[in-house]
């Protein structure tokens, strides 16, 4: 998995406030996180998340199992949009100014403007979730 390696690398060299601690999710948070959802998780997000669970990295924060922060908790996110879950989507990112990628059951990472339609995708931004990390990572470094 040399793209998890990768990712791995930006995700703790990224631009991030000092106390910003960021830590991988134990499989005893994943399968907490799989009950709240109410469904297993995908392959690639449950490797992501434990490498990350969930931390204020990129341009509006990368979603895990965070109760303790609901700006970063995943299904608090997915709670909000409610039309995602009978999509099958998954948010696992936003980008600062209310919108978010979700996770498309496919694998792909697909862009939701939430000022246009909440329910649609606006593009399909990402082949899948490593690659998306990777770009808004490096995408962040260059816009700092």
């Amino acid at each position: 998995m040399e793209s998890l390696g990768r990712v791995t690398e930006l995700i703790f060299g990224a631009v991030r406030a000092p106390e910003e601690v960021l830590e991988g999710a134990s499989p005893a948070q994943l399968a907490r996180l799989e009950e709240r959802l109410g469904r297993k998780l995908p392959e690639e997000l449950g490797a992501l998340l434990t490498i990350c669970n969930g931390g204020a990295l990129g341009p509006g924060g990368i979603y895990g199992q965070r109760p303790d922060n609901t700006y970063l908790d995943l299904p608090s996110v997915l709670e909000l949009f409610p039309e995602w879950a009978a999509l099958g989507w998954l948010p696992v990112a936003g980008d600062g100014c209310g919108n978010y990628w979700v996770l498309l059951g496919d694998g792909r990472v697909g862009f939701v403007d939430t000022m246009s339609h909440s329910g649609a995708l606006d593009r399909v931004s990402d082949p899948d979730l490593f690659s998306f990390v990777e770009r808004i990572l490096v995408d962040d470094q260059v816009a700092k």
